[in-house]
């Protein structure tokens, strides 16, 4: 095996055991503890395998099924979209009990083993230093509603957050009564201050919507945003302003 990412090197590949014909799923890479395992996520099988100082979280899938033409005429199926969200989410979340977790993006399929070698070749270095950013970070999302509104949640949280982030940190515009927008305006001021990183999340047409944003914060941070939105809930509710924070997971919109 190779020296790791500190000596630059990419690690030899061994002969391993794959299922013939099939199609690699790669869910997250990992820290290389994690080698070995096997889980059952949504009755789906995942295995963690070793590749130099990184385990590689797979899942094997039919090849047919997830030809990349057909990938492309399913993604506008809503339920089976939201399937496949729920094992990547299931499987990042069960790994990350255990060790540091870089998540790929959702449908990371490559059509045989050895394109997934490939690949993990190419991409090696990079991912030891992303793992090492972005693996200990967690990652929190806050919603600000004013007025009546439905809370937050319904579909799978890579549908609903990641895949509806945008890559922009800037504030976001807000309207309506100047008590609230101000309020509103505050309380990202704040969350930005905690946030190593911040990517604004479109709420689409939910009705109360201020703003929503999947923040990037240390692990030791994570207490500290927990307890800004407590007091901006309190702040907030005489304006009729109600804050949401979901957390912690892994970077999934960051990666």
């Amino acid at each position: 095996m190779a020296n790791g990412a500190a000596s630059g090197h990419v690690p030899a590949v061994r002969p391993r055991v794959y299922p013939a014909g099939r199609a690699v799923l790669l869910l997250a890479v990992c820290a290389p503890e994690l080698a070995g395992r096997r889980l059952k996520i949504e009755g789906r099988r995942v295995q963690a395998v070793r590749f130099g100082r990184l385990a590689l979280l797979l899942s094997f899938v039919d090849s047919t099924a997830y030809a990349t033409a057909e990938l492309e005429r399913k993604r506008s199926d809503a339920g089976w979209l939201a399937a496949e969200a729920r094992v990547l989410e299931g499987a990042v979340e069960r790994a990350r009990s255990s060790v540091a977790v870089l998540p790929m993006r959702l449908l990371t399929v490559f059509p045989h083993s050895g394109a997934l070698e490939e690949s993990a070749k190419e991409q090696y270095a990079r991912w030891c230093r992303a793992l090492t950013r972005l693996g200990p970070k967690r990652e929190c999302v806050v919603h600000l509603y004013s007025g009546p509104h439905a809370p937050p949640g319904g579909e799978p949280y890579l549908v609903r957050i990641s895949q509806r982030s945008s890559r922009s940190a800037r504030a976001p515009a807000l309207k309506g009564e100047a008590a609230v927008v101000a309020h509103a305006q505050q309380v990202w001021l704040a969350c930005s201050r905690i946030a190593t990183a911040t990517r604004r999340v479109q709420a689409g047409d939910r009705r109360g919507a201020l703003w929503s944003a999947a923040l990037l914060v240390n692990e030791r941070d994570v207490s500290a945003l927990s307890a800004l939105l407590a007091a901006s809930a309190e702040n907030g509710s005489p304006l009729g302003v109600s804050a949401y924070l979901e957390m912690p997971r892994a970077p999934f919109t960051f990666v």
